[in-house]
């Protein structure tokens, strides 16, 4: 009878943990004390729209199709501080996400949770940014334009001009402050660093360096990436160059800085548009090159932003 009762006990303790164990590998994840945890999202990345607003995308986390999905959850805070950010819900199919109410010039870390309705969270996944003003208009509120060698008109770029607070196009004659330039010769349509063309300039350009590839864009807010400008290798493939674009059939975007502070960079994103199926508009000999730019006024912010390999990875 004894031993009838002790079979009895084991088989029942035999069947309780092969139950329990059974359920911990239906989740396919590691339980915490409230339940199964949703796998994370991933390929967080941002870009800047304004001085004041960025956007987030990410890649969905494959828990979504789960009935126990419920959203996610984003917190951001300044970098390197312990003072409480902001914090937002993220409800299913918002991508990409709009933080707005951010400062120029500030870096800060955004992070990103997948929620369970038993309030389990995913790991986080993280990324850092900054908010960069954005200039479609220059010093005299007109389109940037900068025109093409034959103009009369100025063919020179100057990013940002602090008095005016915008970017304005110069001409030969004012050389010095020219950060890129045009040229339309030979069949060609350069973009580059000033101090690559020879043209006559009275004043001489200052250094200015853009990053060794090109990347093609329908938009700058197309335009994402999930680390800073100077990051890695990055930081050492800038030169003053120039890039014949005419066979590109969209518009181009450049990572360009230069030292505006001290020995501090100074980070930007231009994009030369591509227009109705071409880049030059008007008419020869005054056609011109429309250009929207992405500019962090503060030097040693790396934060404009695009990517490292294409516009959306």
């Amino acid at each position: 009878m004894i031993k009838n009762k002790v079979f009895t006990f084991l088989a029942l303790a035999a069947i309780s943990l092969f139950v329990l164990s059974s359920c911990s590998e239906d989740t396919g994840t590691t339980p915490n004390t409230n339940g199964p945890k949703p796998s994370p999202a991933s390929n967080l990345q941002a870009t800047s729209i304004s001085k004041d607003t960025i956007h987030l995308k990410y890649d969905i986390s494959p828990s979504e199709t789960n009935v126990r999905f419920q959203d996610y959850q984003l917190t951001w805070k300044e970098d390197a501080t312990v003072d409480p950010g902001g914090s937002k819900i993220v409800l299913r199919g918002t991508n990409p996400i709009i933080v707005g109410g951010l400062v120029e010039g500030k870096i800060y870390l955004f992070t990103l949770v997948a929620r369970y309705d038993n309030d389990s969270v995913s790991t986080p996944i993280t990324v850092k940014w900054s908010p960069a003003s954005r200039f479609t208009l220059n010093n005299n509120d007109d389109v940037i334009k900068v025109y093409e060698t034959a103009s009369g008109f100025g063919s020179g770029l100057q990013m940002f001009y602090a008095q005016a607070g915008a970017p304005r196009v110069r001409t030969v004659a004012n050389g010095a402050d020219w950060d890129l330039g045009i040229r339309t010769e030979a069949g060609k349509i350069e973009v580059g660093s000033a101090t690559k063309f020879t043209y006559n300039y009275t004043g001489t350009p200052k250094a200015t360096y853009i990053f060794k590839d090109k990347f093609l864009a329908n938009s700058l807010n197309d335009v994402f990436d999930s680390r800073a400008m100077n990051d890695g290798t990055r930081n050492n493939e800038y030169t003053e160059q120039i890039f014949d674009i005419k066979n590109d059939q969209k518009s181009v975007v450049f990572y360009v800085r230069k030292i505006e502070s001290g020995s501090l960079y100074t980070y930007a994103k231009v994009m030369a548009k591509y227009v109705g199926g071409s880049f030059l508009q008007g008419s020869s000999p005054n056609r011109y090159i429309e250009f929207e730019i992405s500019y962090q006024k503060t030097a040693g912010v790396p934060y404009a932003k695009t990517s490292n390999n294409n516009p959306s990875n």
